[in-house]
């Protein structure tokens, strides 16, 4: 090969590499926005779980008070106590579970940046090896 191949080579490998960088910044992108959505996943999760023990204290209320038991009584506010610790723990791992999800995402995120810097850098080093083999070859 030529010193003209070579500098074709060069300006390939150089093109290539930042092709690859550009995949791997989309790639990247897309991840950010998938750990955005497993936060709204989450939010919205813990919404519902809120609203389903509302629903329930309601229900607990009405219940009491439609049976003549007064909604102040030891036995109601025991029942209410107990629904809330449950919905607290279930509100807890919802916020949990989704912020291990949107982390997760991210590192994912971080790691295809790297990826794409690395694929550059590679491709660099390609392109230096035949503008150093063209130059060689004069």
């Amino acid at each position: 090969m030529g010193a003209v191949g070579y500098g074709l080579s060069a300006a390939i490998a150089v093109a290539g590499a930042n092709q690859a960088r550009k995949a791997y910044e989309i790639e990247a992108q897309q991840k950010l926005e998938q750990a955005d959505i497993a936060g709204i996943e989450a939010d919205q999760q813990a919404i519902n779980r809120t609203a389903q023990l509302n629903e329930q204290l309601s229900s607990i209320l009405a219940t009491t008070a439609g049976s003549g038991v007064s909604v102040l009584s030891p036995t109601t506010q025991t029942i209410k106590r107990a629904e809330k610790k449950i919905a607290s723990a279930d509100l807890s791992s919802i916020k949990f579970m989704g912020d291990s999800k949107r982390r997760q995402f991210k590192i994912s995120a971080s790691g295809s940046r790297i990826k794409g810097k690395a694929a550059q850098l590679q491709g660099y080093g390609q392109a230096v090896a035949m503008g150093t083999k063209a130059y060689m070859s004069t």
